[in-house]
């Protein structure tokens, strides 16, 4: 039986289509392992045309029957419509106002189930919103979410979902269709509950494998889970069904699968797992594509307890210090980037090549770190850290799940909402756009600029950490005395202050980097100078740098000094550029 499973999975790697609609990354955190006892999920969405905005979904009473559309995040399109319910909740991005928090990544799976279910209605960005409006806890929005798939159909390709509620549960869900040839319409699926303590991640490649089929307090899964592989010849019908797993037959793992989707769970992991490097070593060859038999655990135990400040450190990752680490190979620059043009695979001589894909990437349009406190009320409990574009170079911002309105510069709609987003109309009122100035002129002079972006962050972070402390303690006592409403009114006005205060600072703070980098100088001030208060420092090339060019150009660039000529001064030399520090050279 398992020669036959192993020949099959061959077969399957071969008809599996790596589709990354929106390429994302998540962290789930559980409250044994977390700091001050949150629950957390960390999200990036990844996509060049995800405008970055905080969507809100005001709470409605009064509605039911009446028809809402339904248009796929991805690409706009207008899929149908369903019936809405009597009373929605108030959610604020990927939280609502009872403390639920849904992230996701797309990991595709094999084409005749992927994209491939004639009439579906919902897509997994719909099913991400509708769901947050619908439920308070993780097991009501997985009841959701299978009744509606299962009523309208399921649009999309493979997804990994992260899941958490106020009572602090942390589940990973997956999910792919039943394609168009079953009979019945909707999605097979795996939930899969991770142990108090436990840290899982999951980024564009299906992790569930086997699960145990009588637990229910720690695993559900849909009942066809395993006769819809057997029906499209994914899985052998004399199988044992214990042997079923959910990954290795919807989505098996290959090189691209592990090196640009499993490599950034390994970052993670290994940073997470211990000081000594141990984890890391040993899935090594499995992260870079080269042994994918032997996969990474689910979840793993931190060796310490993450903060929230962790956490947002592990979602700015570009594999620095790792065999994977871009910034020091040719690809790199004169500025030590890790990032590449896309696209991710790429062909030279009729061989492909790749680029790594790290956590961090600048096609982000938003990523949170989201927090669930249980000790708080429900109206209290989940707190995003938003922020958009990429997100080692974007600022947070602490935004309650109950707020009620949101800050201008963070406020819009997106695709699901049936709109066409602004994304070529440039505005400094919004925050996606001055985000995007301070990420792009970073990665100009990357090696010199980002150390100072990364500090500016994280000042941010521990000073907005403090204002969070402070009005959370505020807040409960206005609840304690007056209820929720006036609680809510409060951490709404915090919301819109410090997202309004941090625009205003980061756009401030793009001037400071330009006027200091620009022109491929290094400006800064010099006390008693007479023409502008400043000097211009070159910054050179490394020595590296130095030596791939005298390589690749030989004579090229040499400077030729004749003996016996008289010195001269040129028109770039120091007589004529007084306020050039050119000590470096």
């Amino acid at each position: 039986r398992m020669e036959f499973l192993l020949a099959s999975k061959a077969i399957i790697l071969l008809l599996t289509v790596p589709l990354f609609v929106k390429g994302c990354t998540d962290i789930l955190v559980t409250p044994g392992a977390s700091l001050d006892g949150s629950a957390m999920v960390a999200y990036n969405a990844d996509s060049p045309t995800l405008y970055g905005v905080l969507y809100h979904y005001p709470a409605t009473v009064g509605q039911g029957g009446t028809m809402r559309k339904i248009y796929d995040w991805d690409s706009g399109t207008f899929l149908g419509t369903i019936p809405e319910v009597n009373h929605t909740y108030n959610v604020v991005g990927n939280a609502n106002e009872h403390g639920l928090i849904i992230g996701e990544s797309t990991f595709g799976g094999v084409p005749v189930l992927a994209w491939n279910q004639t009439g579906a209605i919902i897509d997994y960005g719909s099913l991400i919103y509708i769901t947050l409006q619908r439920a308070k806890t993780v097991r009501e929005a997985i009841h959701v979410m299978v009744d509606l798939m299962d009523t309208y159909g399921y649009a999309s390709g493979g997804e990994s979902l992260s899941l958490s509620d106020r009572s602090g549960q942390v589940w990973m869900m997956e999910m792919i269709g039943r394609g168009s040839e079953y009979g019945r319409k909707g999605a097979v699926w795996v939930a899969v509950k991770i142990p108090d303590g436990m840290v899982a991640s999951h980024a564009n490649q299906a992790r569930i494998t086997t699960f145990p089929r009588d637990d229910p307090k720690n695993c559900l899964y849909a009942d066809d889970v395993v006769d819809v592989a057997v029906h499209y010849g994914l899985y052998p019908a004399t199988a044992d069904p214990d042997d079923f797993s959910f990954s290795d037959v919807y989505h098996p793992v290959d090189f691209i699968g592990a090196r640009q989707g499993e490599a950034r769970v390994w970052s993670v992991f290994s940073k997470i797992a211990d000081p000594s490097g141990t984890f890391a070593a040993k899935h090594l060859q499995y992260a870079l594509g080269m042994d994918t038999s032997h996969r990474m655990p689910l979840y793993i135990k931190p060796y310490q307890k993450l903060s929230v400040s962790d956490v947002t450190h592990l979602m700015a990752s570009h594999y620095e210090d790792t065999e994977m680490d871009s910034s020091i190979d040719v690809g790199s620059g004169l500025f030590e980037s890790p990032y590449r043009p896309r696209p991710l695979v790429w062909t030279y001589e009729n061989n492909k090549y790749h680029n790594e894909r790290s956590i961090a990437t600048p096609k982000t349009g938003w990523s949170f770190v989201g927090q669930i406190r249980p000790s708080f009320p429900a109206k209290l409990s989940a707190l995003l850290w938003f922020a958009v574009d990429d997100s080692s170079t974007a600022p947070r911002v602490p935004v309650y799940a109950s707020s009620t309105k949101i800050a201008e510069p963070y406020a819009g709609k997106g695709s699901q909402d049936g709109v066409v987003t602004p994304l070529l109309d440039f505005s400094l009122d919004k925050a996606f756009w001055v985000q995007n100035m301070v990420s792009n002129f970073c990665y100009y002079r990357y090696k010199d600029i980002y150390p100072i972006v990364r500090r500016r962050i994280d000042g941010i972070q521990r000073n907005f950490e403090l204002k969070v402390t402070a009005i959370d303690a505020q807040a409960l006592e206005v609840y304690n005395r007056t209820g929720s409403r006036e609680a809510i009114e409060l951490v709404t006005r915090f919301s819109e202050e410090v997202a309004l205060i941090l625009h205003e600072e980061w756009l401030k703070f793009y001037g400071e980097l330009f006027v200091q980098f620009r022109d491929f100088y290094t400006i800064s001030k010099k006390r008693n100078e007479p023409v502008c208060g400043c000097q211009a420092k070159e910054p050179g090339l490394s020595e590296d740098i130095k030596k791939r060019i005298v390589e690749e150009t030989g004579e090229h660039y040499r400077v030729i000094d004749k003996k016996g000529t008289v010195p001269v001064l040129h028109g770039e030399s120091d007589r004529h550029s007084p306020l050039v520090d050119r000590s470096e050279r």
